[in-house]
């Protein structure tokens, strides 16, 4: 509820980077935590799959979202 109050506290411009950036960020999560989860089942990886991985490469897929949002419609 706080996002969202957040996201209807912006303006349009603001809305659509971060909901972009969301997307992308949702996106890269999925497809890539389903593959590690695979590798770590097929034991390709040596070491175990680890959720703290996969929240790291989220918060910096969103954060370089919002900062190529930025700049494209700035």
């Amino acid at each position: 509820m706080a996002n969202k109050r957040h996201l209807n506290g912006l303006d349009e411009m603001h809305q659509k980077i971060q909901l972009e950036a969301m997307a992308l960020s949702l996106g890269v999560g999925l497809v890539l935590g389903l593959a590690y989860s695979n590798l770590d089942v097929t034991n390709i990886i040596e070491s175990d799959a680890e959720i703290s991985h996969l929240v790291i490469v989220m918060g910096l897929t969103y954060l370089g979202g919002v900062i190529a949002g930025l700049k494209r419609y700035r």
